[in-house]
């Protein structure tokens, strides 16, 4: 089993002649029998135009190429009628909507598995949307569940849900563990700015309660000033000097 973008870009290798006739560029699918019809080859490869390779041509996929039995395998979709309307069909699995047979939204389609031997589809890997795993993360979905391929939706089993194998999970439950962590710091960070002006409002009040209690002492303190000496003092203190000036 291989996910569909291991076969893009795949070099294709003839056998007999021993050379590389192209590379994958896309796969043709058959919404009918829900599996792979064809291979379109790289028409920048061995030919100058476009080519196509019926899947039951192909004698084995390997981790790193496609072999068929001879370059002939690759031939014009124009003598290929039934996989030439198929072409016209345009069926992508890739980005499209899966809903179950009671309309429920399962998700989007992401990636598609294959059977290297026969070339059906085995299951297929939906997202919970654009955004990859970030909401439910991803689920695979086995190919028994699949009602209909068609051109905007792929119809399931309305109970498929219940056998859907959780693929990554964890990434939404990391991400609503650090919604939480923040949620908990928030929350920690306004408790204390709360209990700070808690504080300091208790303080306020109480200096407010203490000022306008007419019990509580209030302390005023003066600085003694002493008299000037007048005028009849200095005159005093004159005279007395002037007898003593005479006496002597």
């Amino acid at each position: 089993m291989l996910p569909s973008k291991k076969f893009i870009s795949l070099p294709i290798i003839s056998l007999k002649e021993g050379q590389q006739i192209g590379y994958v560029r896309n796969l043709v699918i058959d919404p009918r029998t829900k599996a792979v019809a064809a291979l379109i080859v790289d028409p920048k490869g061995f030919f100058k135009e476009q080519r196509i390779i019926p899947f039951n041509k192909v004698v084995s996929i390997g981790e790193n190429a496609i072999t068929v039995s001879t370059e002939s395998q690759a031939e014009k979709a124009t003598n290929l009628p039934d996989i030439l309307e198929l072409l016209k069909e345009k069926t992508a699995i890739i980005g499209i909507k899966v809903i179950t047979a009671a309309g429920k939204t399962l998700g989007i389609i992401e990636e598609f598995y294959i059977d290297s031997e026969d070339g059906s589809i085995a299951c297929l890997e939906v997202s919970d949307g654009k955004i990859e795993g970030l909401f439910y993360g991803k689920a695979r979905l086995r190919a028994d569940d699949i009602l209909t391929i068609g051109s905007d939706v792929v119809v399931v089993a309305k109970d498929c849900d219940e056998r859907l194998e959780v693929l990554n999970k964890g990434i939404s439950e990391n991400f609503k563990s650090f919604l939480q962590v923040a949620s908990n710091k928030a929350a920690t960070k306004g408790q204390q700015l709360n209990d700070y002006w808690k504080n300091r409002k208790n303080k306020d009040q109480q200096l407010a309660e203490d000022l306008s209690n007419p019990e509580i002492p209030v302390e005023f303190i003066s600085e003694q000033i002493p008299d000037e000496p007048g005028l009849s003092e200095l005159q005093e203190s004159t005279m007395n000097k002037e007898d003593k000036e005479e006496e002597n």
